[in-house]
């Protein structure tokens, strides 16, 4: 992961300043080149100017840690790191880092936390550890990662730092001995070494440091694809959008949308679209317009696309039916002529579905084919809802089934629509 991970602190003398920081390279010149430093103190000072911890990986990628980075601008970017991470970005709440964002110089994540010192204004130090990386979206996707094992060091410095404190005030009491003299001048800060009474703290850094990046680099990688590649990868056919006639579909013994609106002329056609989509059954009655058509064009607006509620009869048929509220009869008249007679009528409201087929049915950037390959999306999702909807009403949650229907977009309007689909064409 192309990123630089710092320990940053603030002292009394010199203000935020990073102390410690960690990066990848391939230039082993950073791996013997001496660190510049622009203070003389001991509280800044971690490894010294000469020492730098190196790592390697079984890839060729070098792990440097050292007390400042070779480039100018990140060293500048780095000590407004530790200015921003311990003066205002930081978070009170103990559930993890604070991400900030800089498109001129770059993303940090930082934690900032503290450790007793007897020897400190306030009997704590104040500390910080700063990611500092180039891409945005990579450091907000590893943020979990890196924020918990953030922690981790934190804490780890700070149990440390505890017993060096408590064997300290032990054998004196700070506290006291400020309140009877009104002392505060203890000199310059003590490093992090002397804080913790660890000599091998700083190794310990660049092992988590060196994890950190690692783990990045593990769990996130960035790949870039042309869109011709990328196209390949999502798809298992062959053909692409960009093909001609992508969007046709396999040609059936039926009519478009349009063609059967126009032939049924537009309130049939709309009584017979409601009818479909609630599981009305449909009888035909036809004298010279084959019905198959009708009935297959009818059928593609289920999800199944089966005719299990449409049926046809001769005209010349002696069977009498009547229309009524569960049975809708179109019926071809004089001159091919059609009307429909069924005793309900459409609801002025109609379902959300039906409403979206006849926008798509009336926008005239749509070719047919298009069409055809729009309705099939709403289709699908219609039947994800009423999937949805019929798992939660199984799950024996009948209260959350109103909530649920706010979030999915169901009105009053649908429910004859979803129930019908719910038990039709959901398992």
């Amino acid at each position: 992961m192309n990123a630089i991970i710092g320990l940053c602190h603030f002292c009394e003398a010199h203000g935020p300043r990073p102390l410690f920081c960690t990066f990848t390279t391939d230039d082993e010149a950073h791996t013997t080149e001496a660190s510049k430093r622009a203070v003389q103190c001991s509280g800044c000072t971690s490894l010294g100017p000469d020492t730098v911890f190196v790592s390697r990986d079984d890839n060729g990628i070098i792990f440097c840690s050292r007390e400042s980075v070779p480039s100018d601008d990140v060293t500048t970017f780095l000590r407004q790191a530790a200015l921003r991470s311990i003066t205002c970005e930081t978070s009170w709440s103990k559930e993890g880092g604070v991400v900030y964002f800089s498109d001129a110089q770059g993303h940090v994540l930082s934690l900032m936390f503290q450790l007793k010192d007897t020897r400190a204004r306030g009997l704590k130090r104040l500390f910080s550890i700063v990611v500092l990386m180039k891409d945005k979206m990579l450091l907000l996707n590893i943020t979990p990662v890196l924020s918990e094992h953030m922690q981790k060091i934190a804490k780890e410095l700070q149990q440390l730092a505890d017993v060096v404190y408590e064997n300290e005030q032990s054998i004196c009491s700070q506290r006291a001995l400020r309140l009877k003299t009104g002392r505060n001048d203890f000199g310059q800060a003590r490093s992090l070494l002397q804080l913790t009474g660890n000599e091998d703290v700083f190794k310990k850094l660049h092992s988590h440091f060196t994890w950190m990046l690692r783990a990045g680099a593990v769990t996130y990688s960035e790949t870039l694809y042309t869109s011709q590649d990328l196209l390949k990868k999502i798809t298992s056919t062959k053909s692409t959008i960009f093909d001609n006639n992508a969007c046709s579909v396999q040609k059936v013994d039926s009519m478009s949308l349009r063609e059967l609106e126009k032939l049924l002329s537009k309130p049939v056609f709309r009584t017979l679209l409601y009818c479909t989509l609630t599981g009305i059954d449909i009888v035909i009655k036809s004298q010279h317009i084959e019905p198959t058509k009708i009935i297959n064009t009818l059928s593609s607006l289920t999800p199944s696309g089966v005719h299990q509620n449409i049926s046809h009869i001769k005209a010349e048929s002696s069977v009498q039916l009547l229309p009524s509220q569960d049975v809708c009869i179109l019926e071809e008249t004089e001159n091919s002529n059609f009307e429909c007679k069924w005793s309900n009528s459409i609801p002025l409201k109609c379902p959300t579905l039906m409403k979206k087929i006849e926008n798509a049915i009336e926008n005239t950037k749509f070719n047919d084919e298009v069409l055809n390959q729009h309705i099939k999306s709403l289709q699908l999702e219609w039947l994800g809802i009423a999937r949805t909807l019929k798992a939660a009403l199984l799950s024996g949650k009948p209260d959350a089934i109103k909530n649920l229907e706010q979030v999915l977009g169901v009105t009053k309007q649908d429910e004859f629509l979803v129930n019908y689909w719910s038990n039709t064409f959901c398992d």
